[in-house]
């Protein structure tokens, strides 16, 4: 963060200021017009420049990560435990920042689909010495449980739980001050945005934004566009750390507005998980090129899922005059040094391998 900056949250609702950050966010992140863009039948369209929030690893994870691991170092955490699939941005994203701090990290691995971006995730592990936890679906509780038994064993203290995505009601405030960073940004009506779209995958970055429009005042709308599924990402889920959130911060500032989902101009799109969570699609490729012609980089699991939803919104006029923003919640800074594939249990090995083979070398 520049010197002197404070978080837009702590400003409007001093009573949160006196939560601890880890310090590691570069904020504000920039708006910028989507240029180059070719995509008709949108009145504007910009891009809010998320990916920019660490130069050692960016992405949406950070905002959250913040709040998180700020949490753990007061805690006097010495490690931290927390899940994602092979390819998690979160993952990779808590690995790097958490040894930065001096904290072991541990990571309860999921399987999913052969993608072109996983093996790079997997190899920066391997180079950052993570400790990887393997378990064979979403739910990663039983894994997790051994691994707090090893390390309370070994270091005499469990390690800090960080939930997938990063998401609970502390992580959640990350995306609620970003929220109001946008609107500051934004400023008056002539600036302003209509819609947002953003990838939906533990849904905290998707909530949080919700909230903070509404707290701030603004008649923004959250397009979330579900990629995970339905145990992970569900209306429940939303309106449950909605009211979370919430209650959080009303516990903080009491002069926080009280806010349900219903209250909150979000939508959650279910239409675009299928095939199936990082399973390439026509849709997901046209909307990365596309990006990439205007000199950003998406990929396509979460934020081209996101982009090719806009494109077909668009594409079917319901975007006509509308002001839009793309929330690019993925990391642009280069991935940390890959370690060795050997580093790899057999299995993560095994994975690579296919990967590589149906898609090339690590991206």
């Amino acid at each position: 963060m520049p010197h002197g900056y404070t978080l837009p949250l702590f400003e409007r609702f001093p009573g949160a200021a006196t939560l601890p950050l880890a310090g590691i966010a570069q904020l504000p992140t920039p708006v910028e017009e989507f240029a180059g863009h070719a995509v008709e039948r949108v009145g504007e369209l910009a891009i809010k420049r998320d990916d920019l929030t660490s130069a050692a690893y960016g992405g949406n994870k950070v905002r959250k990560l913040d709040f998180l691991l700020g949490d753990a170092l007061a805690k006097g955490a010495k490690s931290v435990l927390t899940f994602g699939a092979y390819g998690s941005n979160h993952a990779l994203a808590t690995a790097v920042h958490a040894r930065a701090l001096g904290l072991e990290p541990h990571v309860v691995l999921s399987p999913q689909e052969p993608g072109p971006y996983a093996p790079a995730t997997l190899l920066a592990h391997a180079g950052l010495g993570t400790v990887l936890h393997l378990t064979d679906g979403w739910d990663g509780r039983r894994a997790a449980v051994l691994a707090m038994r090893e390390i309370a064993e070994r270091d005499g203290a469990e390690p800090y739980v960080i939930p997938m995505g990063g998401t609970n009601a502390l992580g959640a405030l990350g995306y609620v001050d970003a929220a109001l960073e946008l609107a500051e940004q934004l400023g008056g009506d002539a600036r302003r945005t209509d819609v947002v779209y953003v990838a939906a995958g533990t849904l905290g970055t998707a909530v949080g934004l919700a909230i903070g429009f509404a707290a701030a005042g603004s008649s923004m709308r959250v397009e979330a566009i579900r990629v995970t599924p339905l145990e992970v990402a569900s209306p429940a889920i939303a309106e449950k750390l909605a009211a979370e959130t919430v209650a959080l911060l009303r516990g903080l500032d009491p002069s926080f507005p009280t806010l349900a989902l219903g209250d909150l101009a979000f939508t959650l799109r279910e239409e675009w998980f299928e095939p199936g969570y990082g399973v390439v699609t026509p849709q997901t490729e046209e909307a990365v090129a596309l990006a990439a012609s205007g000199g950003i980089k998406l990929e396509t699991t979460y934020t081209g899922k996101a982009a090719a939803a806009m494109l077909a919104d668009a594409r079917d006029g319901k975007l006509e005059g509308e002001r839009v923003l793309l929330w690019d919640t993925y990391s642009s800074a280069p991935k940390p040094p890959a370690g060795s594939v050997e580093a790899l249990a057999p299995a993560l090995r095994e994975y690579v391998g296919e990967c590589v083979r149906l898609f090339g070398p690590p991206r």
